[in-house]
């Protein structure tokens, strides 16, 4: 209980102060006439979804949003009968801050319709199986949200001397008049932390659709208001000799050493939105074949905390947190989404950064050789780390020591993650392009790189037939799964489309088997068109090698354009299309 803490100020009156600072925003004239009306809140037993009932009444009752608050607040892999929504990679509010029956945490309706608007996409819940009801309601949230979210916008407003003035000095007849935001040290829009979530939300469910590409504007949007709010350097340290310095904008000025409960908790939800924020950006870099957004230069931020301590804040004192550190982990820390993917985005993102720098115009002839020889450190200790999950405890928690974390997830965790580490592998030696590697114009297929790859890509396909065994429908991480299945895939490829000139191969066909019925329940579960296409490619290939062992070209130039929509070449843009 909140109460019997000694070490945080009482955080009663700091949560009304929270509450009364956040101002309900302005609304579509489409959503104004229900929002005067009162919520539907005796179907609801979560007040956490209050802000948003008045507003989503004529699409879902109050009660179907709560089964899709439940569905949110299922952990991936945690029930065989009510999965997780793919599209919300981890919570990250405190499950006790949603679910306190009388003071939830004050939450932005933007970012609660666009929850909603996320799980209902794939939800099992008896409405949206009536036909046609789960397009209608997943459009009518999703016009929902970006109607809500958009009069929060800091792109509405630009600079003036003195103050903020609308970019539009014609009010657009289908919104109110738009009320001030208030502004930062240096005149901005001051967004909320609420404001950026609900644009990675959109980034996240916008790119895992058919129309990756269109992703873009959220994601650039999340972006920038991240750097307004200066997440990346919430915990950037001031040289000055006294504190607070004289720079307004410096982050010292928000330091509280007597910080209430709620006060810390907003500081380490802030963190925790920039970690996901960074981990995504790694991930699209490699989807999508660009740079990072977010070079870890820009970054000084602590370590998120280990999941059982964020959810058990109300009860650890402050001196038994644990030690924190500034920047991302690279080692497996435990089974939360920022104690294992984080630390694989942080190294991605280094393979990233030497891929690029590789096909730099003037600077990619200078050897790479060391920068590669950390990365291969980095990839080495992660593993032992993650060799060492199973006898992981946790020294925090109300009552001494917590017990092994949960078996099944750390078998799950253990095998996505060694998947993704023999596939950053191949992302460090290898080639990204399916039809470079095919064509091997510069003899790669000969080089010490190219065994490197050949052998992490044998272990990977091993390791997918592992996660079939303990996740057949491959729900645990199917939203970031399908990219580093295909990019391990490659070599794969490669093997079978040499077998007619280098004779049949069984592991080479059982490998490529593995990726097939990986790639098909991928589809299943979260369907997209590249992994439908590379799988008719692999199919199609061992097809061919089986049959007459003589070359089809109009097979072979059927599977060159389906590999030809997706490249990784200079300028060529990945899987957006």
């Amino acid at each position: 209980m909140r109460r019997r803490r000694t070490s945080f100020r009482s955080a009663a009156s700091n949560e009304r102060n929270v509450r009364a600072s956040v101002s309900t925003p302005t609304t579509a004239a489409d959503f104004a006439a229900d929002a005067s009306l009162r919520a539907p809140t005796q179907d609801c037993h979560y007040r956490f979804l209050d802000p948003v009932l008045p507003f989503i009444r004529r699409i879902i009752p109050a009660s179907v949003a709560c089964e899709l608050l439940d569905i949110f607040l299922t952990d991936p892999g945690s029930s065989l009968f009510r999965g997780a929504s793919p599209y919300i990679l981890t919570r990250v509010f405190r499950k006790r801050s949603i679910t306190h029956p009388s003071s939830p945490r004050y939450t932005t309706p933007a970012l609660l319709a666009t929850i909603l608007w996320c799980v209902a996409q794939t939800a099992d819940v008896m409405l949206l199986h009536v036909p046609g009801t789960r397009a209608r309601v997943v459009n009518d949230l999703y016009d929902l949200a970006t109607s809500l979210v958009s009069e929060r916008d800091p792109d509405r407003w630009r600079r003036i001397h003195g103050g903020l003035r609308a970019e539009s000095e014609v009010p657009h007849p289908s919104f109110s008049k738009p009320a001030v935001p208030t502004t930062t040290a240096a005149n901005e829009p001051a967004g909320l932390v609420d404001d950026v979530l609900t644009f990675i939300l959109l980034s996240i469910a916008v790119s895992g659709g058919d129309f990756k590409s269109d992703c873009y504007k959220w994601w650039s949007k999340a972006v920038r208001l991240a750097m307004a709010l200066r997440l990346n350097r919430e915990d950037e340290r001031c040289s000055a000799s006294v504190s607070p310095c004289a720079n307004p904008l410096c982050s010292c000025h928000a330091d509280t050493k007597d910080a209430s409960l709620v006060q810390f908790e907003r500081r380490e939800e802030r963190r925790r939105v920039f970690w996901l924020l960074y981990s995504l950006d790694r991930h699209l870099s490699l989807s999508f074949n660009t740079v990072l957004s977010m070079p870890d230069s820009y970054c000084e931020v602590f370590a998120p905390l280990p999941e059982v301590v964020w959810e058990s804040l109300d009860v650890i004192a402050p001196k038994d947190l644990p030690a924190r550190i500034l920047g991302p982990p690279t080692l497996a820390t435990g089974t939360g989404f920022f104690e294992y993917f984080l630390p694989l985005m942080a190294i991605l993102g280094d393979i990233i950064e030497v891929h690029h720098r590789r096909r730099h115009p003037r600077l990619g002839g200078q050897n790479n050789a060391h920068s590669v020889a950390i990365v291969k450190e980095l990839l080495a200790s992660y593993e032992l780390s993650l060799a060492s999950l199973n006898s992981s405890n946790y020294p925090y928690g109300p009552h001494g020591p917590a017990g092994p974390a949960d078996h099944s997830r750390v078998r799950l965790v253990r095998a996505y993650s060694a998947h993704i580490l023999h596939v950053l592998h191949v992302l460090l030696h290898g080639k990204w392009d399916a039809i470079s590697m095919l064509d091997d114009g510069d003899d790669w297929i000969t080089s010490p790189r190219f065994t490197e790859c050949a052998a992490h890509a044998i272990s990977a396909s091993q390791t997918v037939s592992t996660i079939l065994t303990i996740d057949p429908e491959l729900t645990f991480m199917s939203y970031l799964f399908g990219i580093y299945l295909l990019q391990g895939s490659f070599i794969l490829l490669l093997f079978a489309d040499r077998m007619p000139q280098l004779g049949p191969n069984e592991s080479v066909e059982q490998a490529c088997e593995n990726i097939i019925r990986a790639h098909e329940v991928c589809v299943v579960t979260l369907s997209t068109e590249f992994q439908k296409n590379f799988r008719k490619v692999v199919r199609s290939t061992l097809y061919s090698v089986r049959g007459s062992g003589t070359t089809n070209w109009d097979e072979h130039r059927a599977r060159r354009r389906a590999l030809s929509l997706y490249r990784w070449t200079k300028g060529a843009r990945g899987l957006a299309l």
